[in-house]
C-alpha cells in the first residue's frame, strides 16, 4: 500500500515537472499580456516610457470616436456571413460525400485557400479588384461600358461585403468541407441506406440525418467562425483594404493596430483590445449555453 502511494506521489512530481514549462511559457505570453492590457488601457501610454494612469478616459474616448462605432458596425456586417461561411462548406462536403466523381481533384482545389494563407490572398485579391485588375480588363473586353469606372473595393457600400464574401466563406470554404467531410465519416452508413429505401430525398437526408448527425461538429466550426472574425482578420484587411476606402473595412482589431503602432497611442489601443476581449467573451459564453442546451443549432 505504501510502496503504491510513494508510486503514485512520483508519477504526480514528474507530472508536474514535466507541465511547469508550459505553465510558464502561459504565464509569460499569455497570463501576462492579458494582465498589464487591462492595466496599460487605464492610461495614456506610447509604447514606451512611464505610463500615466488616466481612469476610463480611453473608454469614454472611444464611445465618442467615430472610427470604434464604424468598426463595430463592420463586425456585424461581417457576422451576418457566418451562416454561409458555415452552409456552403456543410453543403459542399455532403455532395462530395456522395463520391462525385474527381471528387478528390475537387477537394484539392477547394482546400488550396487554406493552403496560400491571409497575406498571400488578400494581396491576390487586391490585384484581382483593382480597376487595372483582370476583373476589369474581362468586363472591357466584352463590351461593358465605363467597367473602368467600377471599383468594387473603393467602393464604401460594397467594400465591406467583398470582404465578407472572400475573408467569412471564401476562404473558410476548404479547410470547412474537410472538416465536415471528416465528420460526416463517422456516420453510420446504413442510416443513410434505410432513408433511401424509406424514399427520402437528398434534402430530407442531409437535414434529417447528415446535419443532426454532425451537429456538434456544426457548433464547434461556427464557435471557430467567429473567433476568425473578431480576432483573426487583420493580416487580410492590411493586405486586402488597409481599412478603406475610408472606414468602410475597419475592424476593432484593425484599429487597435493603427492606434498602437501608427499613432503610438497604446493605452487607447488596449481599451480597444479589452473591449475587443470583453465582446469576444460575452459571445463565446453565449455559445456555450446554447451548445449545452442543445439550441445553436
Amino acid at each position: 500500500m505504501k510502496r503504491n502511494f510513494s508510486i503514485q506521489r512520483q508519477e504526480q512530481r514528474d507530472a508536474f515537472i514535466l507541465v511547469t514549462p508550459l505553465l510558464l511559457l502561459m504565464l509569460v505570453f499569455t497570463v501576462y499580456p492579458v494582465i498589464s492590457n487591462f492595466y496599460y488601457s487605464f492610461t495614456e501610454w506610447k509604447g514606451f516610457g512611464t505610463a500615466e494612469w488616466v481612469g476610463l478616459k480611453n473608454y469614454a474616448k472611444a464611445i465618442q470616436d467615430d472610427k470604434f462605432w464604424h468598426s463595430l458596425k463592420n463586425l456585424g456586417t461581417l457576422v451576418l456571413y457566418i451562416p454561409f461561411g458555415v452552409f456552403i462548406p456543410l453543403l459542399l462536403a455532403a455532395i462530395l460525400r456522395e463520391g462525385l466523381k474527381g471528387w478528390t481533384f475537387f477537394r484539392s482545389i477547394i482546400y488550396l485557400p487554406t493552403i496560400l494563407g491571409y497575406v498571400v490572398l488578400g494581396t491576390i485579391f487586391s490585384i484581382i479588384f483593382s480597376q487595372t485588375g483582370p476583373i476589369i480588363e474581362f468586363l472591357s473586353a466584352i463590351g461593358v461600358e465605363n467597367a473602368a469606372a467600377i471599383n468594387l473595393l473603393g467602393s464604401s457600400k460594397s467594400a465591406i461585403h467583398i470582404v465578407a464574401v472572400l475573408f467569412v466563406i471564401f476562404t473558410k470554404i476548404g479547410f470547412g468541407t474537410i472538416f465536415f467531410l471528416a465528420a460526416m465519416s463517422g456516420i453510420d452508413s446504413s442510416m443513410f441506406d434505410a432513408a433511401k429505401i424509406d424514399g427520402a430525398g437528398w434534402w430530407r437526408v442531409f437535414f434529417t440525418i447528415t446535419v443532426p448527425s454532425i451537429s456538434f461538429s456544426i457548433q464547434f466550426f461556427l464557435v471557430l467562425q467567429f473567433i476568425e472574425v473578431f480576432a483573426r482578420m487583420y493580416s487580410f484587411i492590411y493586405t486586402l483594404t488597409y481599412g478603406g476606402p475610408g472606414f468602410a473595412t475597419y475592424t476593432l482589431e484593425f484599429g487597435i493596430y493603427r492606434q498602437g503602432f501608427q499613432v503610438f497611442k497604446m493605452g487607447y489601443a488596449s481599451s480597444w483590445a479589452v473591449i475587443l476581449f470583453l465582446l469576444c467573451a460575452v459571445i463565446a459564453a453565449f455559445q456555450i449555453h446554447l451548445i449545452k442546451k442543445g439550441d445553436l443549432i
